[in-house]
This record gives C-alpha cells, sequence and structure tokens, in this order.
C-alpha cells in the first residue's frame, strides 16, 4: 500500500512537471537542443515562403539544430501565426508576420484577427518590398507625379487593386489620403488580374510590385510611373520613389520572424542574433538583390517600434474611411 501511495505522488509530480498553461514562463534550459519550426503562412513557392526558407537556411549554422519551414496557407498570413500564438513560449514554433496582421487587426469586416503587439514576441523584421504603380504602356502619364495631377483633372478613374481586406487595397487608400485626388478603386481576387487588367486599358493603373509587374513591362503592355519605397529597387533602377516625385509614401507589403509571448528574453536573443547574421550573410543579400526584394532589418526592440507605427498607421487609415473596428 505504501509503494502504491508513493508511486501514486511521484507520478502526480510528473505530470504537473509536463502540463504547461498559457501565460506561465517557460523554464530555462539551453537552447536550442532540437529542431526548430517555422509556420508560414503561404503555399510552398511563393514569395514569402522563399524568403522563409532562404532566412531558415541563414539561421541553422549558428543554432546548431535544423530550422524547418511548415506551409499553413490561409487568412493572409493569419493561419500560420496563429499556431505561434497557442505554441508554448520555448522557441521552437516560430512564424512568419506581415503587416496583414495589423491590416486584420484594424479592418472591422475582418472575420478573425490577432494582436502583433501583445500575442506575439518579435525577433526580428528582416525584409520590406517595394509597391508601386504600374500604368498602361501608352498611358498619358509617365510619372507618379503625372498621374497625381492627371486624376485630378480626371476624378473618379479606375484603379485595379487587391480584394478589400488586402494590402494592396488599402495602399490605394493611402495614396488617395496622401494626394486628395479620387480614385474608384475596383478589387479584382489577384495581382495578375489587376495587372491584366491595367494592359488591357479595362482600368488606368493597378497597383503591384516591380517583380510583379515585371513580365508585362518585357512584354511593353505596362510601365512603371514609381514606387512606395524609401530607395530605388535594385533591379528596377530606373523607376523613382514617390519620395523623388514629392510625395512622402512608403509602404508596401514586409516579413518578420515572431515567437509566443512571453518567449524568455535569452531564448529570443539567441534567434534575434541568428536571425540577424542569416539576414547580413552574402548568401541572403544576393538573393534578395537578384530578385528584387527590398533590404530592411528591424531587432525585436527597434523592430518594436515599426510595429507601433505600422498600427497606428493602419488604424489612422481605416479610421479616416469609417472601417476601423
Amino acid at each position: 500500500m505504501k509503494k502504491l501511495i508513493v508511486l501514486s505522488i511521484a507520478l502526480a509530480v510528473l505530470l504537473s512537471a509536463n502540463v504547461w498553461s498559457r501565460g506561465e514562463p517557460e523554464p530555462e534550459v539551453a537552447f536550442p537542443t532540437r529542431e526548430i519550426e517555422i509556420y508560414v503562412g503561404f503555399a510552398a513557392g511563393g514569395g514569402t515562403d522563399v524568403l522563409a526558407r532562404r532566412i531558415a537556411e541563414g539561421m541553422e549554422p549558428e543554432l546548431g539544430v535544423p530550422v524547418i519551414i511548415d506551409n499553413r496557407p490561409g487568412a493572409g498570413g493569419l493561419v500560420a501565426v496563429q499556431q505561434v500564438v497557442n505554441a508554448r513560449p520555448n522557441g521552437y514554433t516560430l512564424a512568419i508576420i506581415l503587416g496583414n496582421q495589423f491590416l486584420q487587426k484594424h479592418f472591422k469586416q475582418a472575420d478573425a484577427w490577432m494582436d502583433p503587439l501583445t500575442e506575439v514576441t518579435l525577433i526580428g523584421v528582416f525584409n520590406r518590398d517595394a509597391w508601386g504603380i504600374a500604368v498602361p504602356v501608352d498611358a498619358p502619364y509617365d510619372t507618379f507625379s503625372e498621374f497625381v495631377d492627371y486624376a485630378r483633372n480626371n476624378p473618379g478613374l479606375p484603379v485595379g487593386s487587391g480584394p478589400p481586406g488586402t494590402l494592396y487595397y488599402w495602399t490605394w487608400q493611402a495614396v488617395v489620403a496622401h494626394t486628395g485626388i479620387d480614385l474608384t478603386i475596383v478589387p479584382y481576387e489577384g495581382t495578375a488580374l489587376s495587372l491584366s487588367a491595367a494592359a488591357g486599358e479595362e482600368v488606368v493603373a493597378a497597383g503591384a510590385g516591380p517583380g510583379e509587374a515585371a513580365s508585362l513591362m518585357d512584354a511593353g503592355l505596362v510601365k512603371m510611373i514609381g514606387v512606395a519605397a524609401e530607395e530605388r529597387v535594385s533591379v528596377f533602377p530606373d523607376i523613382p520613389t514617390f519620395r523623388e516625385q514629392g510625395f512622402d509614401i512608403v509602404i508596401g507589403p514586409w516579413r518578420g520572424l515572431v515567437g509566443p509571448a512571453g518567449l524568455p528574453d535569452t531564448v529570443r536573443d539567441r534567434l534575434a542574433n541568428a536571425l540577424e547574421n542569416a539576414y547580413n550573410s552574402q548568401r541572403f543579400q544576393d538573393f534578395i538583390r537578384e530578385q528584387g526584394h527590398g533590404p530592411f532589418f528591424r531587432g525585436p526592440e527597434d523592430g518594436m517600434g515599426f510595429f507601433r507605427e505600422e498600427d497606428t498607421f493602419f488604424f489612422d487609415l481605416m479610421d479616416a474611411q469609417g472601417q476601423a473596428r
């Protein structure tokens, strides 16, 4: 009987040691000792997936363990981030986060959302791409400033975008808010369709990254009149930024790496160092330059400042349209 009681107590202690509830600190142990998983909210082969795989490969040498990608497409990347929100804060479950998550947080029509400021731990932001405007090749404007002047004299011009709940829709809203021009934003199910509409002159312009419009530019069907970036895109050096043309508009898709809320500082810092080294590697820098991706890095501390700026930007933008939750 005494042996049974002792065995029961030992079993209870063992079970309690393996029970974890969200909000409790994770006990500090050596890190890492096994493979790390990064969830990506888009299908394999897409831009976000390829960037994530390059970053994961670059992190492996310093961490000394495999860093694997698990694709969980859906809800503009939210499905992947939710895997982290509900995970143990031990550093082995990470996800790629995007500006979409701030958009979803504030857009009152979004059915599902999370708060990037409180529900995850930021490890770093490692990319920011340019958003630009493609127009029919024979359009009567060659620059963004000329397009703005043309739109002021022709209110209600149709422009192609993504669906209302997407970043590419709200980038047009940012253009409207900044310039005061009157545009009719026509949503399409994907950037390729809106670009085709611009090439076919169904709309006077479409929002897209230069890389997304490259094939139509090569075919002589569209031209890019500017990008909303801090600097020109390396593989498209002839496309000026909006800032160069007198408009302080910087907006575009970015990617970051996050872990669960409550991640111990020692684990976060180990991951952040590996991420920064991967970003600074010649292999990754060559890759983003060749592919036309934007160079951009923020660590955990300055990255949170960037997160707060994004949070304010999307709230103000949607609040002005009466669309903020």
